[in-house]
């Protein structure tokens, strides 16, 4: 653990010790979701996982393999800019505000920055990612450019560089240079959240359907509601639109089954020599006969039968 003026860097001993750390603040991949700018997790997400109602992210192969690759991505950086990445920056780390200990990130690389002397404030923050994504370098993802600046105001530093690996095929990076202002609404925002919704238990509003399902998996057998007019609105303007579908499923049915007319036994139709469409059986597969084993084996469908609550079904009327 080292001090310095206004932070503490902290070195776990291992990876577990280094999540246990990050459960007691909030870092920098949380702060977009927070200001509503993480288009992947809600405020309302966050916070069941954040105060144990939800288990903790599970490691997913991306994810892997995103930690994994941090080093090519930083390796694919330094060659392209020449800049010098600290070796000793690699690793489970992090960095905590002293005065708001809930302030705290743990920066995938850092580097000296050219021309300067190197000491800890002459430093920058090498932020990796790797996706599927095509980046735009002037149009950045939200929720990444939030990550690096909470990052650089959190660490005390004013340059960073986010550098990406896409699909494996495509690199790139884009500068950044610290923007105060964009900090200090970020530090109200993650403060209020840490303040009110995980010390105060205050519940963030559900503002998806998926946040309303984990709220309410089940409903109240007999409770209506009164909606207002904008919900009835959408529901007047639903039902119009389904009424629209159902007339194009039945001329997309009607055109279909004309098409089927020309085929006679061929598995397809051709015009002008090149195949249009195909229709054709799918090949054998073997499928479980569960009436005839429930037949011929009562007793063991009795022991092996679970009840299981289904999901909410949306139903017009």
């Amino acid at each position: 653990m080292e001090t310095k003026a206004n932070i503490t860097a902290i070195r776990p001993k291992d990876r577990n010790e280094w999540l246990e750390y990050r459960k007691s603040g909030i870092g920098s991949s949380e702060v977009a979701t927070i200001l509503g700018l993480n288009p992947f997790e809600t405020p309302y997400q966050l916070w069941r996982r954040k105060i144990g109602l939800d288990e903790p992210k599970t490691e997913t192969f991306a994810m892997k393999a995103g930690h994994y690759l941090e080093d090519a991505v930083s390796l694919f950086w330094s060659d392209e800019t020449g800049r010098t990445v600290i070796k000793s920056s690699a690793g489970d780390w992090l960095i905590r505000d002293n005065e708001r200990p809930f302030l705290q990130v743990s920066p995938d690389r850092t580097y000296w920055l050219t021309g300067e002397k190197k000491n800890a404030s002459n430093k920058g923050i090498l932020e990796c990612k790797t996706t599927q994504m095509k980046i735009d370098g002037d149009d950045l993802p939200k929720h990444w450019f939030c990550q690096v600046q909470y990052q650089l105001g959190v660490a005390g530093l004013r340059e960073g560089s986010l550098a990406w690996l896409c699909s494996g095929r495509e690199f790139g990076y884009k500068d950044l240079s610290f923007v105060p202002d964009f900090y200090g609404w970020i530090v109200e925002e993650v403060e209020k959240f840490w303040t009110d919704n995980i010390q105060g238990k205050k519940e963030p509003e559900a503002t998806t359907v998926q946040d309303v399902l984990l709220k309410f998996n089940r409903h109240t057998d007999g409770k209506i509601v009164e909606v207002n007019d904008e919900i009835f609105a959408d529901y007047e303007r639903l039902k119009e639109v389904k009424a629209e579908i159902a007339k194009l499923d039945e001329i997309k049915t009607g055109l279909e089954d004309r098409i089927k007319l020309g085929f006679g036994d061929a598995e397809a139709i051709s015009y002008g020599g090149q195949t249009i469409a195909t229709w054709k059986a799918p090949k054998p597969s073997m499928k479980f006969d569960d009436k005839a084993f429930k037949s011929a084996h009562p007793e063991m469908v009795a022991e092996f039968t679970r009840e299981v609550q289904g999901a909410r079904r949306f139903l017009l009327k």
